[in-house]
């Protein structure tokens, strides 16, 4: 019998306790996952009203059991994942990884949240989640930006430590080793280097070259964006070459998604006016001239 209630207690993960809201811990174990996965489905295409969103909050945050029918634990905890990172609700996503630590299937989340944190320049956000993470998570991605957290607080001995373990287990990335042993004062040439591969790689290549430059295109994911911005990395608008068509769509786009000030855009329009007028004021002139 304690065997069994040691496993149940393996099987809750959640947030809140159900007493509060006058649920039951066993809330979801006759429920269908059939049924559960297909309603799941509709809501991740809409856009829900903040009674309905509180409501679903609460149905699947809410510390119970995991549905023992049509569906497997793994599931059940994408479907949490999801729909935390669909509402981009990150002091929620904070709690959740600190209130399920020993969680493994918690990749993506975690993956989400760094980035998000990062993007925005705030690396120090970032890393304030693996104060919470103590145990190993198997993905190298988080692996990578826990030692790179670690070297930012200057914990060299312990970033080493890290990495050497993760040397152990067969882990292999030259880009990443290579800003590690420049970080770490093993090597000190410059890599110029620069890494699209994912957020971290593209910090890095940042921070180790003093003279980093990058232009973006159509192409360069969103995330990437957002970092040049928020890092003041973007190309001034002043100097944009007004005959470069594509640069002004992609200007465009990124001023769509936030990434451009929509004051920005306008002053780029209103370089195309100044020509036009300076263009029809030389016209006039040839006239009075003629």
């Amino acid at each position: 019998e304690d065997q069994k209630l040691s496993t149940k207690k393996i099987n809750i993960v959640g947030i809140y306790d159900p007493e509060d809201n006058d649920l039951s811990i066993e809330m979801w174990v006759n429920s269908d996952g059939t049924n559960i996965l297909k309603i799941i489905k509709k809501v991740q295409k809409i856009n829900l009203s903040d009674d309905a969103t509180a409501i679903l909050n609460l149905a699947l945050l809410t510390n119970s059991y995991f549905p023992q029918k049509n569906i497997n634990n793994e599931q059940f905890l994408k479907i949490k994942s999801d729909w935390l990172i669909k509402q981009q609700n990150f002091n929620l996503i904070e709690t959740y990884l600190k209130k399920n630590k020993n969680l493994d299937n918690r990749s993506n989340l975690i993956k989400y949240y760094v980035d998000y944190y990062l993007s925005r320049s705030d690396l120090g956000k970032a890393c304030e989640i693996f104060d919470t993470i103590n145990n190993l998570i198997n993905d190298n991605y988080i692996s990578k930006f826990k030692i790179y957290c670690l070297l930012n607080l200057n914990k060299n001995e312990e970033a080493q430590l890290h990495f050497d373990l993760l040397k152990e287990i067969g882990f292999e990335d030259k880009f990443f080793e290579k800003k590690f042993n420049y970080l770490m004062g093993y090597d000190t040439n410059i890599n110029v280097e620069i890494s699209e591969e994912s957020l971290l790689d593209f910090h890095l290549s940042h921070r180790t070259n003093l003279d980093f430059t990058f232009e973006p295109n159509i192409n360069t994911s969103q995330l990437i964006w957002k970092y040049l911005s928020s890092s003041n990395l973007l190309e001034s608008i002043d100097i944009i070459d007004l005959e470069d068509a594509d640069k002004i769509f992609t200007i465009e786009k990124a001023t769509h998604d936030k990434n451009y000030k929509e004051s920005e855009l306008f002053a780029l329009y209103e370089r195309f006016r100044f020509n036009i007028n300076q263009l029809l004021t030389v016209r006039d002139s040839y006239k009075l001239l003629s």
